[in-house]
């Protein structure tokens, strides 16, 4: 391959990297801006707790014999 189809692939695939690189950021960025915070930087003092009521009747892990 000659070095001019070499140099326009890599910048190719370089241009492509950057621009998926920057997508995720702007993606990461607008969940933290919604008040998301990685389960990692919390503590259980400031937590506040999940209740999840399941009005279910079993009825997805009942199996009939």
């Amino acid at each position: 391959m000659n070095k001019v189809k070499r140099r326009i692939i890599s910048g190719a695939i370089v241009f492509c990297c950057a621009g998926v690189g920057i997508s995720a950021a702007a993606h990461i960025s607008k969940k933290a801006e919604s008040g998301a915070v990685p389960a990692a930087v919390t503590n259980y003092d400031n937590e506040t707790p999940v209740i999840i009521l399941d009005a279910g009747h079993g009825e997805s892990t009942y199996t009939k014999l």
